[in-house]
């Protein structure tokens, strides 16, 4: 463990200086201290993406948590992934120290393609690559003013992608960023960050921001390949009695350099002839992984009698040159929503929406082995056009005092691959009393059809073991190693994948102290992706339209089938206990149990003894848990803890056998009054040593980094 007390010379100043005095802290500190239960849970949190209004988290027939921006700022998280381990239901795993898979309610896979997020409603789902790319999802963590995590079937009110549930991450309204704010932050493995707000009055009615963000670090713990990370942003409110304008525009752009990267020349002829795989040469080049976007969004909303209106355009802009991820998308999406009070007991939403999206691949060349990457995506395809429309309405019905029904459904075209999907949703609510309500729940959704399914290829270079030509192979020394690409091939024939999620819960004011949210489910999967067991396309070179490849290379095609069914259940909780007025512990518990199931016909899915596609699915950790502690000491301290827990994965395949995984997160925080800086130091780890987050995922380490904030209102 390391010896954080003496390294930073800077805290010992800090806490020395404390010393001299107990001035009140900032008033946000006083202001916790004299919530409520109801206040400090999100028992009466105001949530909007269950059904795209303004409804309080009691009266939601559906599971949904709320991370606030407290919760937020005391974990010590850097990132807007890191904090979503704070929910129940979702997974997170670290790929390197800023970059993160996210699953929810399902196989944590560095791309999920069941699971859609958005920031203020603009949809970060890539769809070039039917998933998130969470390292370029990043803001000021000050500006977030809570993260709704809807888990369920959500395909009625959002559409594709919401198979699994819906994180949208939701910013403060400029009206409460107004001033100056900075903050400043260095840590080891060359850790630095630099974020800096202005928000400012334009008239009585009308706000504005602007935030930019800039984080360079090492990319991983064992090497100095180099992460940044540039982000900026501005945000203008307009908001009256009974109409609203919100504007956003923004940027971003990140870089990793990864200096252990070849490329290769496959020659006509190896220069050893025993040897196949010297016609193989690689030489060392490095790779600069740049992602870079641009989006602009416009929201707006009028109430007119008992009718509110509200309309949504968002274009955006993203590029990407990691090879396996390589292109640019480019996105116009527009939707306008109606929701109308037919009377006292029943209330009618009515909307309906498009997106238009221009997909740009690099196309496969003829002379693709000259300087090529040891693995590359491409395309017969160099650009595609997609559009999707859709059509909802969902009817929330008051049918006695206790009881409110919601029925509602979604149709929606995907002109990729000329499909139409209908999407029902129906939910029960009975409020037993203000403290306790009682839910459950039956919804369909799908997954959208994507490029990296449907029409891009995906080649790796490896080797194969072949016995040599003109060689009795019944001798040992008759073989050799031959160079080889394993291609994956896309398959526009496959159907959607779509899941049925049943659903019930209960959540619960128990004390004064205590309150409870617990949800059970049970999800059936259909067309799930896998690989067929392919074939031999090209042997010693000779190919079977004829073509020939350099240096007697082969050629291993596998193509994408839709030949997977898979369920789930599982159950989870989240409670919050407040067990005197200084001290709040938020606890969550997830388990998830996934059987999948396929044809007999494939290889690929049965081999239980060298993996296999039913391997990935079922062999996942069952049990997450998370507990935060929140200790106000006074008036200028805090100590915050956070204990994050996997459990193992029970597996007779040597080479998968996740271990179990506990870390402990500490934060310390000091600030002399409300017109000083707040000083944090926080240890991500605490006491760990160097572990993987699953099997095959890199090192990681206990990290440390000291944070200072002021605003200035």
């Amino acid at each position: 463990m390391k010896n954080y007390l003496i390294k930073p010379s800077i805290l010992f100043s800090v806490l020395c200086f404390s010393s001299y005095g107990n001035v009140s802290l900032a008033s946000e500190i006083d202001d916790l201290m004299s919530m409520d239960l109801d206040d400090l849970t999100t028992q009466s949190v105001t949530v909007t993406t269950a059904a795209k209004k303004e409804q309080s988290l009691s009266d939601v027939p559906a599971a949904i948590y709320v991370i606030t921006n407290e919760q937020i700022k005391r974990s010590g998280v850097r990132s807007i992934a890191e904090a979503l381990t704070l929910a129940p239901g979702v997974q997170v795993t670290k790929i390197s120290e800023f970059n993160w898979q996210v699953s929810l309610r399902g196989l944590n896979e560095a791309l999920f393609n069941k699971l859609l997020v958005m920031v203020d409603g603009r949809s970060v789902f890539s769809p070039l690559m039917s998933g998130t790319f969470w390292h370029t999802i990043d803001a000021i963590l000050d500006d977030i003013d809570r993260i709704e995590i809807l888990r369920g079937s959500a395909g009625t009110m959002w559409g594709g992608n919401a198979t699994n549930g819906v994180i949208n991450i939701i910013t403060k309204n400029s009206n409460e960023t107004l001033g100056q704010f900075l903050e400043v932050a260095v840590g080891e493995y060359n850790y630095k960050e630099v974020s800096y707000r202005n928000g400012f009055q334009i008239n009585d009615v009308t706000t504005a921001r602007f935030s930019m963000k800039g984080v360079q670090s090492d990319y991983y713990t064992f090497n100095d390949d180099e992460w940044n990370s540039y982000d900026i942003s501005f945000r203008t409110d307009y908001v009256e009695d009974d109409r609203f304008l919100t504007f956003q525009l923004g940027g971003y752009h990140t870089k990793s350099e990864h200096s252990d990267w070849y490329r290769y020349e496959i020659l006509e002829t190896p220069f050893n002839p025993n040897d196949p795989m010297s016609a193989v040469v690689g030489y060392k080049v490095g790779l600069e992984d740049y992602s870079r976007g641009f989006y602009t969004n416009l929201n707006l909303g009028k109430t007119v009698d008992d009718t509110q209106y509200e309309a949504t355009l968002w274009v955006d802009s993203n590029s990407r040159t990691e090879p396996s991820a390589n292109g640019e998308y480019d996105t116009f999406n527009t939707d306008v929503l109606a929701i109308k009070q037919i009377n006292q007991n029943n209330e009618l939403t009515l909307g309906l929406g498009a997106r238009y999206t221009k997909i740009k691949v690099p196309e496969k060349k003829a002379d693709f082995y000259l300087g090529m990457e040891p693995y590359r995506r491409t395309s017969s395809k160099q650009i595609e056009r997609e559009q999707i429309y859709n059509v909802f309405s969902q009817l929330e019905t008051r049918l006695t005092d206790k009881f409110t029904s919601s029925i509602g459904g979604k149709v929606e075209h995907f002109t990729r691959n000329n499909t139409t999907e209908i999407q029902p949703q129906a939910r029960l609510l009975y409020r037993a009393s203000d403290d306790h309500q009682f839910w459950a729940g039956v919804g369909r959704a799908v997954v959208t059809p994507s490029s990296v399914d449907s029409t891009t290829d995906l080649y790796r270079l490896g080797f194969v073991v072949a016995p040599l030509p003109n060689c009795d192979v019944s001798q040992q020394n008759c073989y050799a190693q031959y160079p080889m690409l394993a291609l994956t091939a896309g398959n526009s024939d496959m159907d959607n994948e779509s899941v049925v999620t049943w659903d019930a819960g209960y959540r619960g004011k128990l004390s004064d102290t205590l309150s409870i949210d617990t949800t059970i489910f049970l999800s059936h999967y259909e067309n799930l992706r896998m690989l067929d067991n392919g074939s031999w396309y090209c042997r010693y070179g000779e190919c079977v339209d004829g073509s020939t490849q350099p240096g007697q290379l082969a050629v291993h095609e596998f193509k994408l089938v839709d030949a997977i069914d898979a369920q789930s259940y599982g159950a989870e909780l989240s409670l919050f206990w407040q067990p005197v007025n200084d001290i709040s512990i938020n606890t969550s518990y997830s388990y998830i149990d996934t059987q999948a199931e396929c044809s007999t016909e494939y290889m690929t899915c049965n081999s239980y003894d060298n993996g296999g596609y039913k391997v990935l699915y079922n062999l996942q950790p069952k049990h997450y848990v998370s507990l935060q502690m929140m200790w106000t000491i006074n008036s200028q301290w805090q100590i915050d803890g956070w204990l994050k827990h996997k459990s193992s994965v029970s597996s007779s395949l040597d080479f998968y056998q996740p271990p179990a995984i506990t870390t402990m997160d500490v934060r310390v925080a000091w600030q002399y009054n409300q017109d000083w800086p707040l000083v944090e130091f926080v240890v991500d780890g605490l006491g760990s040593s160097t572990y993987e987050d699953l099997p095959n995922k890199v090192p990681l380490e206990e990290t440390a980094f000291l944070r200072f904030s002021w605003t200035k209102l």
